[in-house]
């Protein structure tokens, strides 16, 4: 498995634990990022959708 394989897993696992936070009623990425601005929060979640298409792609792939 290659890094980005491997980047791209703990994204998108973190994606998912955000969602289930964020149903929970406490937003993980702006919790921890809200300094830095809503351009680098939706740069996140664009980050992480990217690796949770790659990980579909990786799994149906064989």
């Amino acid at each position: 498995m290659t890094w980005y394989s491997k980047t791209a897993i703990v994204l998108a696992n973190i994606g998912a634990l955000n969602w289930g936070l964020n149903e929970l009623g406490w937003n993980a990425v702006e919790g921890l990022l809200g300094w830095a601005g809503t351009g680098t929060i939706s740069v996140v979640y664009y980050l992480v959708a990217l690796c949770g298409i790659y990980g579909l792609y990786a799994l149906f792939k064989k």
